[in-house]
């Protein structure tokens, strides 16, 4: 029985010579046992029963014949990349300068000629190996030495270790003399990987025609005698062909214009270039494919100007939608008042129409929410709502912001220019705030853009049109502005089509309640205002408005440790104008009517008012009750005060006359004067 057929691998590198024992067992099998050997690792080197050496380059042919014992044929193989593994340094930018890195020059410059064998030849390799002292570059392409890349080395490519090529593989198959069938085998084998290498370019060829046609650019491709290769079928269309006429045509049989025809085969680089053909006009933009440094042909795309201008105001009006929302609606303009809902019942009719809107009223009272409403609920509810401040943008800049800057307009205009804010809400509303403010110079350009529709961007000289309804708000008499030659008159009646002024909170006290109630609620806040804090908030005079009162929530909210408000929680200001010339007591004293508050701490105030409602209930239940009893039941309501707690209390109410303390064992009961104080001071804790 004939024995198996024995071969050594013998290299100088480990990584390598792992490699190409995989890719020999791989090929051969069982029929062929591979022996791996490192050079430099043996001094000596035993032959026998060895068929056949293989070694990994031509370069250690001798250093081999040195180290044997007898004469057995040597075949140094020939090496190829591995084609899977290539794809990145293909990207790689024309004329890219890359080190290529291996363990030995010859071995460095043997990979180079091999890439460029294989089309690879639009990049400067420089050959690398460690010792050498060449100029490091910020990518290195490696066959499988990635630890041989010199430091400073910012991207590595590594195409995996170079593979045996198919033609020393049948060197060493005939060497061996081995059975006519396994030559069928690998044959079969190597041809499997090319059909999967040729299905593999196919299906990216595939990949790249499907998203060239899913595109709405037409493009082509051309070499640079203008023969078109490449055309996708909007391409085609453009130019009014089918797409299976342009492939090998040229461009001057296509386009009668020799303007164009120029434009698209000169050797100039072309950016969003306006052409005519046919008179239909396009966006072209051309580059340049190259074969190393050599000039092989153009790319060019076409892009119909009416698709584009059509997708820009699709695109500018939703992601204006997107980022100017208005949120509130007539619904959140709380209220009962009749000032109030007269207010509303207007500007719902002006909603219906389109006209421009003038809304006055003073800081705080609402202005930006009626006109939030007033746009959810007009025909352009699904445009954009823009608000802007003329108090908040210095004089400067108010112009650019309004109405936009071409790039170049002035030192530090962003690159490519900026839309202003009336086409930022274009199909959609502007609501303009504090527009007493304005100067001259904006009066005249606003006045403009009401009367034309139409906006010139600072440093432009385009027109730009826009469809927007106008908003604006002023805390001032513009009628007064008018007479003392500070606002236009012209202007002002512009903006006076349609018109209302919203009703200060003083003039609508009946609302108070309510929106403290609403406010709280929207804080998600568990506190609840006395009788005495309703009176007092009722009374005050409001002069920063609706604002001033969500402030005041939120300050109770975060400053008062009791759930219920009281009078004395209030800041100082609202008791000293509401009791101003009252003789009653203030703060200091706290506002607690008939009762002995020197007794009771303002600090102790709820529990005192928590201790009264369980000995009320109490009462009404017909029972007495002592203070353990008091202190569990309390518990039970996540009301936290000891048996020892609630007889100090006890005894402080009984001082100020709002319980009676029975003998021992008799409990405590609620006087006629403490029902006096809970009814007071909390009532039913009604939040009107």
């Amino acid at each position: 029985m004939d024995r198996n057929k024995k071969i050594i691998i013998i290299s100088l590198d480990y990584v390598a010579n792992r490699a190409l024992t995989e890719q020999l067992n791989e090929v051969f099998g069982e029929k062929v046992e591979v022996i791996s050997i490192l050079l430099n690792e043996h001094e000596k080197i035993n032959v026998e029963d060895i068929d056949l050496i293989v070694c990994s380059s031509k370069i250690i042919v001798e250093k081999i014949k040195k180290k044997i014992n007898k004469l057995i044929p040597i075949i140094p193989v020939r090496r190829t990349v591995n084609l899977k593994k290539i794809t990145e340094v293909i990207s790689l930018n024309a004329g890219e300068k890359v080190l290529l890195v291996n363990n030995h020059l010859y071995t460095a410059n043997e990979t180079i000629n091999l890439l460029k064998k294989l089309g690879v030849d639009h990049i400067e390799f420089v050959p690398y190996f460690p010792g050498c002292k060449e100029e490091i570059q910020d990518i290195a392409v490696t066959p499988g030495g990635s630890h041989l890349v010199p430091k400073g080395v910012k991207r590595i490519i590594d195409i995996g270790i170079r593979i045996i090529d198919i033609s020393s593989i049948i060197e060493i198959f005939l060497e061996l003399s081995l059975p006519i069938e396994n030559f069928q085998i690998i044959s079969e084998s190597y041809s499997k990987e090319m059909v999967r290498l040729n299905r593999f370019n196919s299906e990216t060829n595939k990949i790249l025609k499907a998203m060239f046609e899913i595109t709405h650019d037409g493009i082509a491709a051309l070499d640079v005698s203008g023969n078109i290769f490449f055309s996708n079928k909007k391409f085609a269309d453009f130019l009014q062909c089918q797409q299976s006429d342009l492939i090998s045509k040229n461009i001057v049989e296509i386009i009668n214009d020799k303007e164009i025809i120029d434009i698209i085969i000169d050797s100039k680089q072309r950016n969003n270039e306006i052409i005519d053909i046919d008179n239909k006009q396009f966006m072209l933009n051309k580059t340049f494919l190259y074969q190393g440094n050599l000039l092989k042909g153009h790319v060019v795309s076409l892009q119909d100007v009416t698709h584009i201008q059509n997708l820009e105001k699709e695109v500018r009006k939703k992601l204006a939608t997107k980022g100017f929302v208005a949120k509130y609606n007539f619904d959140d303009l709380i209220g009962i008042s009749s000032s109030l809902l007269d207010k509303i019942k207007i500007a719902k009719k002006i909603a219906k129409n389109d006209l421009t809107v003038l809304i006055q009223g003073e800081d705080g009272t609402g202005k930006e929410i009626f006109a939030q409403a007033i746009h959810n609920s007009s025909m352009r509810k699904n445009g954009p709502f823009v608000a802007v401040n003329f108090a908040a943008i210095s004089e400067n800049l108010m112009e650019s912001e309004l109405f936009g800057y071409e790039e170049g307009a002035f030192t530090g205009a962003t690159k490519g220019g900026k839309e202003g804010v009336f086409e930022q809400a274009d199909k959609g509303t502007i609501f303009i705030d504090e527009i007493g403010d304005i100067s001259p110079q904006i009066q005249k350009r606003l006045l403009r853009v009401l009367q034309e529709k139409e906006v010139m961007r600072v440093g432009g000289s385009k027109i730009i049109p826009v469809d927007v309804r106008v908003i604006a708000a002023t805390n001032k008499d513009l009628m007064e502005l008018v007479k003392e030659k500070k606002f236009r008159k012209d202007l002002y009646y512009r903006l006076k089509v349609l018109y209302f002024t919203i009703p200060l909170l003083k003039e609508r006290k009946e609302d108070i309640p309510l929106l403290a109630k609403y406010y709280l609620k929207s804080m998600e806040s568990d506190k609840k205002l006395s009788n005495d804090v309703l009176d007092i908030l009722t009374k005050y005079s409001w002069p920063g408005n609706v604002r001033e009162l969500v402030n005041l929530m939120y300050y109770l909210d975060s400053i008062v440790d009791n759930q219920y408000v009281v009078a004395n929680d209030l800041p100082e200001n609202f008791i000293q104008e509401v009791y101003e010339g009252e003789n009653i007591k203030t703060k200091d004293n706290c506002i607690f009517g008939t009762i002995d508050t020197d007794l009771l701490p303002a600090n102790r105030i709820n529990e005192y008012i928590k201790i009264l409602k369980v000995l009320k209930d109490a009462n009404d239940l017909g029972i007495i009750i002592g203070r353990n009893k008091i202190s569990r039941i309390l518990k039970k309501n996540q009301f936290y005060l000891s048996s020892e707690q609630v007889r100090g209390r006890i005894k402080d109410m009984e001082k100020a006359g709002l319980i009676e303390i029975g003998n021992t064992k008799q409990g405590s009961t609620i006087s006629k004067k403490g029902k006096m104080f809970l009814k007071e001071y909390i009532g039913e804790y009604t939040e009107r």
